[in-house]
Formats: C-alpha cells, sequence, structure tokens
C-alpha cells in the first residue's frame, strides 16, 4: 500500500513538469513565426533620409503651422567626401537656401535656434512637401519631407524672420576620418 501512495505524488510530479516543458517549449516556438523588427529597414524618426553622391540628408522635415506660410527645415547635411559642397535647397514658391558642407562634416538645420527658412511651404501640417536638394555633382534631386506642426518637440522651432530669406546655419566638421 505505501507503495502505491508513494508513486501516486510522483507521477503527479512528473506530469506537471512534463506539461511545463511542454508548455514552455509551444510558447516559446511562437516567437519562430513573428518577425524580428531588426531584420526590416524603417526610418525611425519625424524625417527623411536619402543620399545623393557624396551627400547625405538625413532626418530632413519642414516645421510649418499652415500651408503658404514660411517654413523652418530641419535635419541634417553629411558630405562623406574630400570636397566642400555646395547645396541649394528649395520648394516650390520658395526662395532657395544656400548652404556649404564642409568636406568630412555636416551642417544641421534647424538646430540652436539657426533655422533655414523656406520662404513659402505649399503643404498643410500632415501633409509632404516635394524638397529639390541640388549639388553641382548630382544635379536636383527631390526628397518628399513631411510638413510637421511647431508642437511638442518641435515647438521652439520656428522660421527665421521675412527680412532673411536664406539660411545661415553653422557647419560643424565630424570627428570621424
Amino acid at each position: 500500500m505505501t507503495n502505491a501512495a508513494s508513486t501516486a505524488p510522483r507521477h503527479r510530479l512528473r506530469a506537471v513538469l512534463g506539461a511545463a516543458v511542454l508548455g514552455t517549449t509551444l510558447l516559446g516556438g511562437c516567437a519562430v513565426f513573428s518577425p524580428q523588427q531588426t531584420d526590416y529597414a524603417y526610418q525611425a524618426a519625424d524625417g527623411v533620409n536619402a543620399t545623393f553622391g557624396d551627400l547625405d540628408v538625413r532626418n530632413i522635415a519642414v516645421i510649418a503651422d499652415a500651408k503658404d506660410a514660411p517654413g523652418a527645415l530641419v535635419g541634417q547635411l553629411v558630405n562623406t567626401s574630400d570636397e566642400d559642397i555646395d547645396v541649394s535647397i528649395a520648394s516650390e514658391g520658395s526662395q532657395p537656401i544656400e548652404v556649404t558642407v564642409p568636406r568630412h562634416g555636416s551642417l544641421s538645420l534647424g538646430e540652436d535656434g539657426e533655422n533655414a527658412t523656406l520662404s513659402t511651404v505649399t503643404s498643410a501640417p500632415g501633409d509632404v512637401l516635394d524638397v529639390q536638394v541640388s549639388t553641382r555633382a548630382t544635379g536636383q534631386n527631390v526628397v518628399s519631407a513631411p510638413v510637421l506642426p511647431a508642437l511638442g518637440y518641435y515647438k521652439d522651432v520656428t522660421p527665421a524672420p521675412e527680412s532673411s530669406s536664406s539660411a545661415s546655419p553653422s557647419a560643424s566638421p565630424s570627428t570621424s576620418g
């Protein structure tokens, strides 16, 4: 009698452990059918990225409060070449912004209160605006940049006063060689 009584808890223990192992294996197997997010390229930013020859356009977006109003261009231009790159940035109906990106350096737009201002933004916040980025080497290239309202992170980003139709963003050479 003691034999039968002592084997019953062992059988229950084995059954519980077996169920736990089986359950863990089955539940852990669900991850096999779930794709890893890092397997897919995606924009982890508000703006858009593009590369034109030796010029990388990073996180470019337009901050504007209304359609047909001035807008502040934010983002970064990165020069990977051995020469300075003269860049012209414009959109339909706006005056071009002329900047120079130093060799192996970067230029921030909309950082530290210095804004590159598009005189007219023909798209409303929530829409996209075709921004032309022109260089001597690559010619005219078009980037569809989102137009965002001056809210949240961008609440302090405003276009420069209307008397200034071009930008004077600060260029900073990168530390990477």
